[in-house]
């Protein structure tokens, strides 16, 4: 008798134990969720430099640089006041020099800022859920998901270098996920 309550008791251990494997499965929708939320906590960009404050510019050599800046004028990201204007000896260049400073509508592209230099996101990476996921399970409990994200320009993207992978209009990612017994699926740094 004893041996027959035994092996039913293992039986429902065993029964449990498989129960609670079946939840570390991991299907798209679940991937495509958790990737989605890290996504929104841990945003994807590429930045660049933005002087600020008394700037100075060549009529000949900066004027792209400074048409860039009274693109951002018109956007209201900047506001650029005229300090001084000189035009060079024997020269048919001029130099400008204009205090430009960041209007609150910058602040959401603003990643971090000095005296003399703020680092702005110039292209912003978003999921792409049309071209959905694909998941590699390896293991019980890691998982690797692999998706694609889209770039979006900003009003800064004029500033970005022209050599960062700029021929392509989205890139593929790939993330880590880690099943813990308490949360469920994560993705790990």
């Amino acid at each position: 008798m004893s041996k027959k309550v035994f092996q039913l008791s293992f039986l429902c251990v065993a029964v449990a134990w498989c129960m609670a494997c079946s939840n570390k499965e991991i299907s798209d929708r679940v991937a495509l969720s958790e990737v989605s939320s890290y996504l929104e906590e841990n945003p994807v960009y590429e930045s660049a430099d933005l002087g600020y404050g008394e700037v100075k510019f060549s009529k000949k050599k900066d004027a792209g640089m400074l048409s860039n800046y009274q693109k951002l004028q018109q956007a209201g990201f900047v506001t650029m006041e005229l300090l001084k204007e000189r035009k060079r000896f024997l020269s048919s260049d001029s130099t400008f020099t204009y205090l430009i400073e960041l209007t609150d509508k910058s602040i959401p592209f603003v990643i971090d800022k000095n005296d003399k230099r703020a680092t702005v996101k110039t292209f912003v990476f978003k999921l792409d859920d049309s071209q959905g996921i694909q998941v590699q399970k390896s293991g019980r409990t890691k998982a690797k998901a692999t998706v694609t994200l889209t770039r979006e320009e900003t009003a800064f993207s004029p500033f970005a270098s022209k050599n960062k992978g700029a021929n392509a209009s989205f890139t593929r990612k790939t993330y880590t996920l880690k099943f813990d017994n308490d949360a469920g699926w994560k993705v790990s740094k």
